[in-house]
């Protein structure tokens, strides 16, 4: 049987970032990422360029969307 993948919780979110500004983590809630979606942006949003080149790609979709909020919301410093 195929598991078909959620949202992530507003408490599951701030397991994976931290601490978030209440507005950023609803428009992180808004976008629908899965909790997998959500450490993907993580990653990325810390991980230094490098990530990228061994990658061989940039994130795409929802992780880009969850990637950007999360590095803007406190400048590009993730953690409050």
């Amino acid at each position: 049987m195929k598991q078909i993948a959620r949202p992530a919780t507003a408490a599951e979110i701030k397991e994976i970032v931290g601490p978030l500004d209440d507005a950023v983590l609803m428009r992180i809630v808004e976008t629908e990422a899965t909790a997998a979606e959500v450490l993907e942006a993580f990653t990325w949003a810390t991980a230094d360029d490098q990530i990228g080149t061994e990658l061989e790609h940039r994130p795409r979709g929802v992780v880009a969307s969850v990637a950007e909020l999360t590095k803007d919301s406190q400048g590009g410093n993730v953690m409050q």
